[in-house]
């Protein structure tokens, strides 16, 4: 699987094009809303900024990126749509408040078209929906919360094309999820389960409670809300029997800012294992250990910018068209020629596609990794301790068996006001807390933390036992979360 010059130069000469598509695109969505939208209007000249002199990519990047503070929240929702009106919308969802005040998000037929197009991706391309029948189960939050009417559209969308779906809507209902797939599974080819995560391994764990043989069907998983890592990935197909199986597990990165924006590919998926698996071919601006998802986008339909900080910006056409906005999410961004070039990471990579028989060449997209969010961690001693961080050392602890994987942590001060770092972790249905479990899980947790965090591991040299986690263990059930929706993974004192 030699890459030759030529195919090398038109891969470039692609990637040229593509880029090129692409900022076109995004700066005339940035002109039309210079035009046609008051919100952002003003909010061009309150920062100075003239739209008849925003002409190359040098010249957007010195647009002022936009956020929920100094944008979405200072003005009112018809200000902030086109022309000053809702008339294009269809619907409106909200936001899951995870980072503080809800926020309504409207939609219309441009949003549809353009997630329904890269879902229809994920079906016809990694689920094969072309061929025979699929069972869609819909367990993502319905009601005002975007995931599940937006996965219901798209799967809709891509009905209408040519699949043979027929979708069930449990939305976050566990037992009438487990009660629909039992019933339904046996009439069809293939059972598409989508949800949150935690509450599709909750319907897993308990189908398999209630009987369900998952290996006895072809169970797919189209997992959306949160990250997930490789280990906890492997863990959830071994449960449906598909471990190791790159068509059978997708994770989709959306927001409910923009709907869905990235999804991961079988050659994403690869990519991810060499970047954290083959550290000495990793690129040094990438910084392995930290890595939460790594997928591939569509640069027509959402414009990222890397920035510094690690700071990722996104230009789309959404309800409310969002310009240099800032997603609040870490990462950066990979090319697929860069990725699979003639160096010795590129030489690694294709042998791993033809090991796992991925075509690498079929998926020519730009990829998107990130690293989390910019909310999502405490600071202890004036250091982040990051949630992924966290769960890298839960899941791969010789006691994960024995844990749901939900919990939550926390800086308090002890009465002589000290930091303490207090962790709450909720364990597996049937497992019990105990002293000698905390004490395993409190070491498992510190060693992991220093081999991926050297700020850690330089703390805890200098304060000792300041710096280990206070453990509490609680029964399954016992963390309060809304399943199906975005579980609160930093609690504040």
């Amino acid at each position: 699987m030699r890459t030759s010059t030529a195919t090398r130069h038109n891969s470039t000469s692609t990637r040229n094009t593509l880029e090129k598509k692409a900022f076109a695109k995004a700066l005339k969505l940035f002109r039309e809303a210079a035009s046609r939208i008051p919100a952002y209007k003003d909010f061009l000249k309150r920062e100075k900024i003239r739209p008849s002199l925003i002409r190359t990519p040098s010249d957007f990047a010195q647009v002022t990126p936009m956020d929920k503070a100094n944008y979405i929240s200072r003005y009112d929702l018809e200000d902030l749509s086109w022309d000053g009106a809702l008339s294009l919308a269809r619907y409106v969802s909200t936001s899951s408040g995870s980072t503080g005040t809800p926020f309504f998000w409207p939609r219309g037929r441009k949003q549809d078209i353009a997630v329904g197009e890269m879902v229809r991706r994920v079906y016809e391309d990694i689920f094969d929906s072309k061929r025979g029948s699929t069972l869609f189960v819909d367990s993502f939050a319905l009601g005002t919360w975007i995931a599940g009417l937006e996965f219901y559209n798209a799967t809709r969308w891509t009905a209408d094309r040519g699949s043979h779906i027929i979708i069930s809507t449990p939305g976050i209902d566990r037992t009438e999820a487990i009660n629909q797939i039992q019933k339904l599974a046996p009439l069809f080819d293939r059972v598409v389960l989508g949800g949150y995560p935690p509450f599709v391994k909750d319907i897993i764990d308990q189908g398999t409670i209630a009987g369900i043989s998952w290996s006895s069907f072809d169970v797919r998983l189209m997992v959306a809300g949160e990250a997930v890592s490789l280990p906890w990935q492997d863990k959830i197909l071994s449960m449906i029997g598909k471990q190791g199986d790159m068509r059978s597990f997708v994770n989709i990165y959306g927001m409910a800012d923009a709907g869905v924006v990235a999804y991961q590919t079988p050659f994403s998926t690869l990519v991810r294992q060499l970047l954290t698996e083959e550290e000495r071919v990793t690129d040094a601006s990438v910084n392995a250990s930290r890595i939460t998802g790594v997928y591939q986008y569509d640069p027509l339909i959402r414009y990222f910018e890397h920035v510094e900080n690690d700071g990722l910006y996104l230009t789309s056409d959404s309800g409310v068209p969002l310009i240099r906005y800032d997603t609040r999410d870490t990462g950066g961004i990979l090319h697929h020629t860069e990725l699979i070039g003639s160096d010795t990471r590129g030489t690694l990579l294709r042998d791993m596609a033809r090991k796992a028989r991925v075509d690498p060449n079929a998926w020519q997209m730009p990829l998107v990794y990130l690293y989390g969010r910019k909310d999502l961690s405490i600071t202890l001693y004036a250091l982040n301790i990051y949630v992924e961080n966290i769960k890298h050392a839960l899941e791969t602890s010789s006691c994960a068996s024995l844990l749901s994987g939900m919990f939550t942590m926390a800086v308090e001060h002890t009465e002589t006001l000290d930091q303490q770092f207090v962790l709450t972790i909720e364990l597996a249905i049937g497992s019990e807390p105990s002293a000698s479990l905390v004490e395993k899980l409190t070491a498992d947790i510190v060693s992991d933390l220093c081999s991926l965090n050297s700020e850690y591991a330089k703390l805890s040299a200098s304060v000792g036992d300041r710096a280990r986690p206070k453990v509490v263990l609680v029964k399954n059930g016992e963390i309060q979360t809304l399943r199906g929706r975005k579980h609160k993974w930093i609690t504040r004192a």
